[in-house]
């Protein structure tokens, strides 16, 4: 696994505090530059951190941005800020270590606003183009508080349940049942979609539809992510063939009484 320490976000956020004491457009362009470096080093510290418990696939998202709104699907702290109190054996307060932390949408808008600077102008805004540095520096100020704080990172609880397709362990938390309806297969040869069904007291996963064999009349079964039109698939016991076809219904609408 790859050091967390190799990403120092201080060095990013000093380059670009030395290009915002000038006054070009391609000093404030770097800047622009050493700031989205800056967000990613933050991101990617807090995934290494957690590496060994999250799912691959949050890890393989290169976009920093993408990867913490994926992350918090699964860990609602995943962009919140952390705070540690350290206590005596007598109750008395010793010690605070914090972890600063920016809400995914912030973070979103910092890092895309910083990336619309990346780019040429197009033709029809080429004589007006500028880059605002107040802008920039509003941004370098916003960043500031990650700045400060120790790396640290509760580890979500995580559980699994065997795909139905691979057999392969896909990962999953209580936190991520709550706010979704399915959840894909993390192997990425297989991604076969789970759907999620809840209760008061349990949670289970199926990914596949089930019906009677009109042949043999057992029971016949297809991947849920698998069905669209023109999609092929046979009885597991008979060998039928089946074929699914979209069908347009008009269906009329109801007059108001």
């Amino acid at each position: 696994m790859v050091d967390v320490n190799r990403y120092e976000k201080d060095v990013h956020y000093e380059k670009a505090k030395s290009l915002l004491e000038c006054d070009d457009i391609q000093s404030f362009r770097y800047a622009c530059l050493e700031l989205r470096y800056f967000i990613e080093a933050h991101v990617y510290q807090q995934l290494l951190a957690g590496a060994e418990e999250i799912p691959r696939t949050i890890i393989e998202t290169w976009q920093p941005n993408k990867a913490i709104k994926l992350l918090s699907n699964f860990d609602d702290l995943a962009d919140k800020d952390l705070h540690l109190n350290i206590f005596s054996e007598d109750g008395e307060l010793k010690d605070t270590i914090t972890y600063n932390n920016i809400p995914i949408r912030d973070l979103n808008k910092l890092y895309n606003s910083l990336g619309s600077y990346l780019h040429l102008p197009m033709p029809k805004n080429l004589a007006d183009y500028k880059i605002e540095k107040n802008k920039i520096v509003k941004i370098f100020g916003q960043l500031d508080k990650l700045t400060a704080g120790n790396l640290m990172v509760v580890k979500a609880n995580y559980e699994f349940f065997p795909c139905e397709a691979c057999g392969e362990n896909i990962l999953y938390t209580q936190h991520y049942v709550k706010s979704n309806e399915s959840i894909a297969c993390q192997n990425d040869s297989c991604r076969i979609e789970h759907a999620i069904r809840q209760s008061e007291s349990s949670v289970s996963f199926g990914s596949k539809y089930v019906f009677e064999c009109g042949v043999c009349h057992k029971e016949a079964t297809v991947f849920f992510s698998k069905i669209e039109d023109g999609y092929k698939f046979k009885c597991g016991h008979c060998e039928t063939e089946y074929k699914f076809e979209m069908i347009l219904r008009g269906m009329p609408v109801e007059q108001e009484s």
